[in-house]
């Protein structure tokens, strides 16, 4: 199941997008629940209140809170970096503001059905990575988190300290066993006692990576490369 959210002024955008989107999913057969907002505000709102969404199209100029004020609110307030931000604009030169929010995408209208698909199967992709399993051992009895919950591992010796968003867990094992289930699976490996979500990750250095809630962990320089083969990828 996958939860796309659409926010928009615009009621034709709005129903372009959400036909582009229902058409791919239903010929790839994807379940999908599909949310449309027709401004800045009713969508925070709902947010504050619980409401949660794995993919957002959000509109930049959108009425009294525009998107880039949506989007600092749920990363910053709602302290919420699971959610993939697709940014939508008529015009370019908003691109460099939007970092601070870490927008997923950024596309410029009038929007075109192959961009929003290459945008989309990204989206999806990730997000069923993310949703996956990480399974561990405590004293005979098997546990379990998902992806999106855990920040990284760090290696303690015998142990290994699960850093979630809301808790540290630490268990009896090593960094070669958590390798077999992360790696490759949106997890980066920067030096031997840590493992990375990259999901939290909001800014990469040459020694170093901050996470999303201020921790800077080193990059050894074994690692080095493979991290910059993976930045290059993702630019």
């Amino acid at each position: 199941m996958i939860s796309i959210t659409i926010c928009d002024d615009e009621p034709g955008t709005c129903s372009d997008i959400e036909n582009i989107i229902l058409n791919y999913t239903h010929s790839h057969a994807i379940e999908t629940v599909i949310e449309i907002f027709y401004s800045g505000e009713t969508l925070y709102e709902s947010m504050e209140k619980g409401y949660r969404t794995d993919l957002l199209f959000l509109d930049i100029q959108l009425f009294e809170m525009n998107g880039v004020e949506v989007g600092k609110k749920i990363r910053e307030q709602l302290g919420n970096e699971k959610i993939s931000i697709i940014y939508i604009s008529s015009k370019e030169t908003y691109a460099m503001s939007l970092f601070q929010v870490r927008p997923f995408d950024f596309l410029v209208k009038p929007l075109t059905r192959e961009r929003i698909l290459e945008t989309l199967e990204k989206c999806i992709k990730i997000t069923e990575i993310n949703k996956g399993i990480f399974y561990f051992n405590i004293a005979k009895t098997i546990h379990k988190l998902y992806f999106d919950e855990i920040k990284y591992f760090e290696c303690k010796g015998k142990k290994i300290e699960i850093h979630s968003q809301n808790d540290v867990i630490e268990y009896y094992s090593g960094m070669k066993e958590v390798e077999k289930q992360v790696i490759g699976k949106g997890f980066l490996a920067i030096h031997k006692s840590y493992i990375v979500n990259t999901m939290f990750i909001s800014a990469y250095h040459y020694e170093s990576v901050e996470i999303t809630d201020g921790t800077v962990l080193p990059v050894s320089q074994k690692y080095r490369k493979k991290m910059k083969s993976y930045l290059l990828e993702l630019l």
